[in-house]
Order: C-alpha cells, then sequence, then structure tokens
C-alpha cells in the first residue's frame, strides 16, 4: 500500500495529542518533524522515532521525502504556513482556524485549488466516536432536523500566551467554538443565513450564539466558563424524536440519550473526541484523498465556511445585532 509521507510543523502539547493517531494510520507515515527550538524538534523526533527532524521549517517544505504538511502551529501561523507549503507544492492538512478572515481563508483555498493540492481542515469533532454517527441517527431515528443546540462548559481560566492575544488567536469563537460552529453545519447539511449572539469572545467570559438556518430551523451554540471541568453537550430535536449527548471533553465518555416513537434508549457510549482513533481517521482520510483523489472527509469549503461564520458571529456580539452570513 503507498503511503504518504507526511511532515509536521510544530512540537506542542497539540502535537501530542495528535501523534498517536497519526503514527497509527495505515496510509501515511511522519518522516519529518519542525519545532522552532532544535532541541524540541530533536525531542520529539527521538520520542516518537521520526527520521528527520529541523528548526527551519523551510527545510521540511523543500523536502522530497515530503508530499503533505501538517499544520499544527499557533493560530496566526495557519495562514502564512499553509499558502508557504503550497507553494512548495505540498498538500496540506491543517489545524483549524484555516485563517483569521473569511477572505483569507478564500484565499487560501484558491491556491491550492489552482495548484491542484489536497487543502483540509482538522475540524476533527465530526470524525469522533459518539459525534461521526450523529448523522445517520438523525436522518433515520430523528426523521431529520428542526432544532440543535451545541453546548460547552469549562471551569474559569485565564489564557496565556497566543492563545490569550486576540489577535494571534482569533478570539475564542477561532480558537474553539469554530468546532461547534462547524458541527452545527454539517450536521443540518446546508448553510446557515445569520446569526445573533450575546456575550464576550473572550476567555473566561460566555457566549451564546443563535444560527437561522431558514426555514423555521435554527441552533445554539453556547459556552459557559464559569463551571466545573470541560464539558460538552449535543441536543437534536427531529420530526420524529430527540437525542441527547453529554461528552466529557477531551478524552472522557459520552452519554447518549435518544427518544424516538419505538421508546427510549439510554447509555453510555464510546468518546475520547481527542484519542488517537479520531486523529487516525483524519490522517487516513487526508491521506486517501492525496494518494488516490477521494473525497477529503473534511471538504477545504467546510474550512472556508467555519471561519466564514466565526467572523459572522464576531461581529453579531461586538454589534449585539444580527449579522448576515
Amino acid at each position: 500500500m503507498p503511503k504518504l509521507r507526511l511532515g509536521v510543523l510544530g512540537a506542542s502539547w497539540w502535537t501530542d495529542e495528535v501523534m498517536a493517531g497519526f503514527q497509527a494510520a495505515a496510509n501515511a507515515e511522519v518522516t519529518w518533524i519542525a519545532a522552532r527550538r532544535p532541541e524540541r524538534a530533536e525531542e520529539y523526533a527521538q520520542r516518537y522515532g521520526i527520521a528527520r527532524c529541523t528548526s527551519d521549517y523551510g527545510d521540511l517544505l523543500a523536502a522530497r521525502d515530503v508530499d503533505a504538511v501538517f499544520v499544527g502551529l499557533p493560530n496566526y501561523l495557519h495562514e502564512e504556513m499553509a499558502v508557504a507549503a503550497l507553494a512548495s507544492g505540498k498538500h496540506v492538512l491543517q489545524e483549524k482556524p484555516m485563517a483569521l478572515t473569511a477572505d483569507r481563508a478564500f484565499a487560501q483555498a484558491e491556491i491550492a485549488a489552482r495548484r491542484g493540492l489536497k487543502l483540509m481542515v482538522d475540524l476533527e469533532l465530526r470524525l469522533a466516536d459518539s459525534i461521526c454517527d450523529l448523522p445517520e441517527i438523525i436522518a433515520t431515528r430523528l426523521g431529520g432536523l428542526r432544532k440543535l443546540v451545541l453546548g460547552v462548559s469549562l471551569s474559569s481560566g485565564v489564557w496565556e500566551g497566543w492563545r490569550g492575544d486576540p489577535v494571534r488567536s482569533g478570539g475564542t469563537l477561532l480558537e474553539m467554538a469554530i468546532h461547534q460552529i462547524d458541527l452545527a453545519r454539517w450536521l443540518f447539511r446546508k448553510d446557515p443565513v445569520s446569526v445573533w449572539g450575546q456575550g464576550l469572545d473572550v476567555p473566561g467570559r460566555d457566549f451564546t450564539l443563535v444560527y437561522d438556518y431558514g426555514d423555521g430551523d435554527s441552533a445554539i451554540v453556547e459556552f459557559c466558563w464559569r463551571s466545573a471541568g470541560f464539558h460538552a453537550h449535543i441536543c437534536a430535536y427531529g420530526a420524529q424524536g430527540v437525542l441527547r449527548q453529554d461528552i466529557e471533553m477531551p478524552h472522557g465518555p459520552a452519554f447518549r440519550t435518544l427518544i424516538t416513537p419505538d421508546g427510549t434508549e439510554r447509555g453510555p457510549v464510546p468518546a475520547n473526541v481527542h484519542g488517537p482513533e479520531t486523529f487516525r481517521r483524519v490522517l487516513e482520510g487526508f491521506a486517501e484523498g492525496v494518494l488516490f483523489g477521494a473525497d477529503l472527509p473534511i471538504p477545504t469549503a467546510d474550512g472556508v465556511w467555519a471561519v466564514r461564520i466565526a467572523q459572522a458571529s464576531r461581529d453579531s456580539l461586538h454589534s449585539c445585532a444580527r449579522s448576515a452570513i
């Protein structure tokens, strides 16, 4: 079986989150890792058995044994390094967000299309256990989706470094809530037309966003930073039933309640959202697209839409008025 040769930009706690899954991929292998500090790059290469390492991102982008690049750097570097990788003829798998504005995300997608290169954003919630089966359940058990509530609760905290700087991170919408924003659009299988929001897009502050999907359909994305732990909930209302799911993030279990005309089902379901299985699926799906031209599990356009919706959401929070998307 041919294997995609992947170079990883960035050596951080997030690299640790994805690496076990990446290394489990049957159709890909990590051949390079780059970090700003040479000792950091060397330590990661040794820890994960990666053949080559560098502190110069240009070395990795020029390497002949790299077919594609994973951009796992801070948010403000995503666009710059993705564009540089595309210019070097490399396919790109990158962390969210694609860019800090919708215009820049769209421009990046156009570059990839012109060069005939694959570009995918790691919106991994779609591929996680207890979430990847929701579209089928909605279609076959709930009779379609009418209303959706996606919530996250966290302990109060303050981000430091680039994550605490909204100019470099894009704020909590682009750093965290972009996952729920994307999930809502993916589950509805259509684009929202407007958003109304209340709250603040900064760490430690709550916000609520209401999306109009037309035809009376709506989604609510809510974040509460004044709670305990790190939890997510999904509540999907359909024409024929209701699904409620609570997930301990990022590695805990999930509990699902499904109510339909056939009765009520309750019980635990697999989760471990940031576990190896999720990121194995991410890389294998991306590699299938590069190696064989298969459809990407997360299309490029969806990465653009996620930034576009997040940007409109931020506009609404700042203005306390409805924003078109």
